[in-house]
Order: C-alpha cells, then sequence, then structure tokens
C-alpha cells in the first residue's frame, strides 16, 4: 500500500525535473518587435506612385522611418539616434534621386522626406518607451538639457532659412531649397554623432530640426515672394 501511494508523488518529481530541464522562453528584444510589427503593416498596405500626402508610397516611406527610428532609439536609448537617422535616410534618399536624374524632378518629393521623418520621430519615441529604463537613463545622463528656445537653435534655423533661399532661388525649386537645408542640417548632426557617440550634447535631434525648419520657412516664403519663379515640384 505505501509503495503505491509513492507513485504520484515520483510522478510528480519527474514531471518537475523535466520542467526544470527546459529552454527558457526567450521575449524578443524591442528591435525584433518593431520589425515584425513594420513588416506585418508593409505587407498589408498597397503601394501607389501618386505624390499624395496620404498615398500609398508615402505610407510605405512613413513605415521605413518607422523601423529605422525604432532601431536606433531601441540601441542607443535616445530619441536623436533614431530621430537622426531615419530623418537623415528620407532625405539623403530624396537627393540621391535628384542627382540621379540630373535635377529636381518630380520624383524628389519633400513629401516623401516628410512621410519618413515622421515615422522616424514616432518610432523613436515608442522605442524609448520600451527600452530598459537604465539605459533610458544613462541616455539622458550622457546627453544633458538641451533647449528647445537656446542660441544654437536659433543659428540651425538661420542656417537652414539662408541655405534654403539661395537653393531655391538658384534653382527656382522650394524643394530643392528644403532638401538641401534639411539634407545640412541631418548630415552636420550625424557627423557630430560619428565623432563623440549618439548621446553626446552635440548629436541633436531639435538642433535638425530648428534647422530643418528654417528650410521649411525659406521654402513657403520664396514660393510666396516669387510664385511665377519658384515653385514646389509638386503641389502641396
Amino acid at each position: 500500500m505505501g509503495r503505491h501511494a509513492t507513485l504520484p508523488t515520483v510522478a510528480s518529481q519527474i514531471r518537475a525535473g523535466w520542467k526544470a530541464q527546459a529552454t527558457p522562453t526567450r521575449t524578443p528584444s524591442v528591435s525584433t518587435r518593431l520589425l515584425l510589427a513594420a513588416a506585418l503593416l508593409a505587407l498589408a498596405l498597397p503601394c501607389r506612385a501618386e505624390d499624395e500626402w496620404f498615398g500609398g508610397d508615402k505610407r510605405a516611406h512613413f513605415l521605413g522611418g518607422l523601423l529605422i527610428g525604432g532601431i536606433f532609439s531601441a540601441h542607443a536609448g535616445s530619441h536623436s539616434a533614431g530621430v537622426l537617422t531615419g530623418c537623415g535616410v528620407g532625405v539623403f534618399g530624396e537627393l540621391i534621386e535628384a542627382a540621379r536624374d540630373g535635377a529636381f524632378t518630380p520624383r524628389a518629393s519633400a513629401k516623401d522626406f516628410a512621410a519618413e521623418c515622421a515615422g522616424a520621430v514616432a518610432g523613436s519615441y515608442v522605442a524609448v518607451k520600451l527600452a530598459p529604463d537604465d539605459r533610458v537613463a544613462k541616455a539622458k545622463a550622457t546627453h544633458g538639457h538641451d533647449s528647445w528656445t537656446g542660441a544654437d537653435k536659433r543659428a540651425h534655423f538661420l542656417g537652414g532659412l539662408v541655405i534654403s533661399g539661395v537653393v531655391a532661388n538658384y534653382t527656382d525649386s522650394a524643394t530643392a531649397g528644403l532638401l538641401s537645408a534639411c539634407g545640412m542640417s541631418a548630415a552636420g548632426e550625424l557627423i557630430d554623432a560619428a565623432r563623440n557617440g549618439w548621446n553626446s550634447h552635440h548629436a541633436s535631434a531639435k538642433d535638425f530640426a530648428a534647422g530643418c525648419l528654417g528650410g521649411v520657412t525659406a521654402g513657403f516664403a520664396g514660393v510666396y515672394l516669387a510664385p511665377h519663379r519658384i515653385v514646389w515640384t509638386r503641389e502641396f
């Protein structure tokens, strides 16, 4: 009788041993989850050639920026890494299109760049929310305070304003001015990141945003002041 009473106990011990020896479940990383989500969404979205704000190609650019921004921000623990990389890829892609065509043709679209940059901003914020707290805290401590209203932001804004105005006046294209100013601003911050690290106070998404905003302002100002000469490659 005692021998039979021990059988359930032995069986329980065997099952417990199997569970202890089982391989632990691995939780997918933030980058992997973002990659899978973007891939699934991309497969569900049709792409169209029209240059509409909510066209299929804009959604594709947005998802590309979301993926790039998310991966880089998840790795660095800061918003700047994802924003600068995603927006940089967006603007350089449009400038490459212009270089291939030999001019700022309709293939170079400021809307495509805007969609990709918006995706990068969204991806970077989601990634930082999901990133480990210690990584985010370390990035904030290293980067320090970066004010939107500092003198350096005004300097970046004026720099973007001048670059965009000069290029737009020379090419008669507000798109050329905007993309040139945003490209120069992104390149400067990415070079700073390469020299000093993503979380250095020298690499700032706010500096890039200020310079690019200056480029946008000059683009619209040029179209307003010289409507019959300076135009957008495609209507906004």
